[in-house]
């Protein structure tokens, strides 16, 4: 009865191969791959090829395990024409042959283009439209035309250029404007003060004695000197005693030594 039930899957598994490779046909020199092609026992393997001999030249893919045998993912190359039997270029790893079945392929010398109908059923095609730059040029040049207008239109406006700094009074034009507020009663204590500070500053650069001096003392020494005594002195006399109707033309002599300091002179405690 076992007997009986194992010839039965044989049976099955030879038709099984059978049926998976029976019409199977390739053409002559390209690749053809056969999948789940399944074979009993054990793995098997390409048998080598010496001095390119053989008909067909096979390369596994993918073993899967199968029942009682495996499946097999074959590439297999047709280098002769005719009707090949597979289990022939296959053997066991210990060399022995597979047993007989019906696998074979059938290597054709038609090529696969040789399908194609012949020229004459070809029916002709009207070609496409030539040309076509003139519109092309138009067109572009009406993009172009109008991305210039909307950068002229629509560009954004630079900011003005900063102004230039306003360049510091000099020490005589400083003088200037203190010396009339003070002629005429007008003089802040704070400008005052800096009034006096301009004044021991420009002297201490131009009188070495004067260099280590308190301002109070410098202006001392300033009262009795011949080209500083008289702007101190007339100053001191306006602080008392305010003069409405000196003018301008009065005050600018006082200032002749003060005249053409630059700026870096800096005002000195």
């Amino acid at each position: 009865m076992n007997r009986l039930i194992l010839l039965f899957i044989f049976f099955f598994q030879i038709s099984d191969l059978r049926s998976q490779t029976s019409d199977l046909k390739s053409p002559l020199g390209f690749p053809t791959t056969i999948t789940d092609l399944y074979i009993p026992g054990a793995k098997v393997e390409p048998i080598p090829q010496k001095n390119r001999e053989g008909s067909l030249v096979i390369r596994i893919l993918e073993i899967k395990p199968a029942a009682d045998g495996f499946r097999y993912d074959l590439e297999v190359y047709g280098l002769d024409p005719g009707t090949h039997q597979l289990s022939t270029y296959l053997h066991y790893p210990n060399g022995a042959a597979l047993p007989a079945f019906d696998s074979q392929i059938e290597i054709t010398t038609r090529h696969p283009l040789d399908s194609l109908p012949p020229p004459e059923t070809l029916k002709p095609n009207d070609p496409d439209r030539l040309g076509g730059y003139r519109l092309l040029i138009v067109i572009l040049g009406i993009l172009w035309l109008l991305g210039f207008l909307i950068i002229l239109l629509y560009r954004k406006k630079l900011p003005p250029p900063p102004a230039p700094p306003t360049p510091e009074p000099t020490l005589h034009e400083k003088l200037n404007r203190l010396v009339s507020s003070a002629s005429k009663g007008d003089l802040p204590d704070n400008d005052r003060a800096q009034l006096e500070r301009l004044i021991v500053g420009h002297w201490k650069q131009k009188l070495p004695n004067l260099q280590n001096l308190s301002p109070a003392k410098a202006l001392i020494q300033l009262r009795i000197h011949p080209d500083a005594s008289p702007l101190i002195l007339k100053i001191e006399q306006w602080l008392h005693a305010p003069n409405p109707k000196l003018t301008h033309k009065d005050i600018l002599p006082l200032l002749d030594s003060y005249q053409g300091n630059s700026k870096s002179q800096i005002e000195k405690p």
